[in-house]
């Protein structure tokens, strides 16, 4: 909050156009302030926008085309920054890692105290599964733009993470004593649960597991996962464990499935009808929910449910909405409008 205020009340200069084309080429809306006024004198920043446009249109041979011959042009540094790093990003986006690895490492060498360069290398190197390299590169942007701070300790826990896996739990423990998360992250309790569980502190593990699902109910499943490899999740583990955190769809379908493999039906429809007031609309859980009924002999109460939930369905409006960036919209599309992140948007139902 303190930060945000600082912010409003100090003096900034006018961002540039060079420099709003920058953030926008590597989809970091939240870097853009404002949109800056268009210089049409300067048919580089006209070129570039087309070569990104090109790009999300998936005509990468296009533009490519246009920004190696704005490579070769006399420009000024500020474009000779945007030109390549666009490069880089329409490479990588064509499937051309290689070529997009020796784009950023050159506008590094070109310039070294420009950040984008290092956070898109970094990228590139946690999707290679070199996630050392990647936290190195990320430090470094770090240094000279704040911004990327969230990315590194993403990409910090991923190694945690990845050390864990390796057994290689003393480097994982100095990681995470190192890390400075001023907000709780899911992800932090999730590499936390699993080191606690892989040096026998069983329920240490536990607890950071119960800790990161009640922060991220949506985000249950990671954390169950570890609990059943390292403690097994049986009928009373999971009634235990939603004594703690309180009855979400995920544990509720999970004990669900536990009882009708065990062939305990008058249970499961009791906790069919807890999960279906509660949860009205989750399909997967209204269609255990009737199938249980049917099973019971329950007909009528079959047909009952499913005119109320027509009912229902017909007095919502459909919306999607990003689960990256939170924008809302009524029209389904594979990317998302703003953030252009693919395949993020979720159907949620509203009033």
């Amino acid at each position: 909050m303190i930060d945000h205020l600082i912010r409003i009340f100090n003096k900034r200069e006018k961002p540039s156009v060079t420099g709003y084309l920058k953030k926008l080429s590597i989809n970091r809306q939240d870097l853009i302030e404002q949109v800056p006024e268009i210089d049409v004198e300067n048919p580089v920043n006209a070129y570039v926008t087309l070569a990104i446009l090109l790009k999300e249109k998936g005509e990468f041979y296009k533009s490519l085309k246009i920004l190696e011959k704005l490579k070769k042009e006399n420009l000024s540094e500020s474009e000779r920054k945007l030109v390549y790093l666009n490069l880089a990003l329409v490479y990588k986006s064509a499937g051309f890692i290689d070529r997009a690895e020796e784009a950023l490492k050159e506008g590094i060498s070109l310039f070294p105290s420009e950040s984008f360069f290092y956070y898109e290398l970094a990228r590139i190197k946690k999707i290679s599964g070199k996630l050392e390299e990647a936290v190195e590169l990320l430090e470094k942007a770090v240094e000279l733009k704040k911004e990327f701070e969230d990315e590194l300790i993403h990409t910090r826990l991923c190694l945690a993470d990845s050390y864990i896996e390796k057994g290689r739990t003393d480097k994982a423990f100095r990681i995470l004593r190192k890390l400075e998360i001023k907000v709780p992250i899911p992800l932090f309790y999730y590499v936390l649960s699993k080191l606690y569980y892989s040096v026998g502190e069983i329920e240490r593990g536990y607890r950071r597991a119960l800790q990161g699902m009640k922060l991220s109910p949506k985000h249950q499943v990671p954390f169950l996962k570890v609990i059943e490899e390292f403690e097994g999740l049986s009928i009373e583990k999971l009634k235990k464990i939603i004594k703690e955190i309180g009855l979400s769809p995920k544990l509720g379908k999970l004990l669900a499935n536990k009882l009708i493999e065990s062939g305990e039906r008058e249970e499961l429809l009791n906790l069919l009808n807890k999960l279906n007031e509660k949860f009205p609309s989750d399909p997967e859980i209204k269609e255990l929910y009737l199938k249980s009924l049917w099973e019971a002999g329950k007909r009528k109460r079959v047909v009952d449910e499913i005119g109320n939930f027509l009912f229902i369905l017909k007095q919502k409006k459909k919306s999607f909405k990003c689960e990256n960036c939170g924008y809302e919209t009524n029209t389904f599309d594979w990317i998302c409008p703003r953030c252009r992140q693919w395949e993020t948007l979720e159907m949620s139902c509203e009033d």
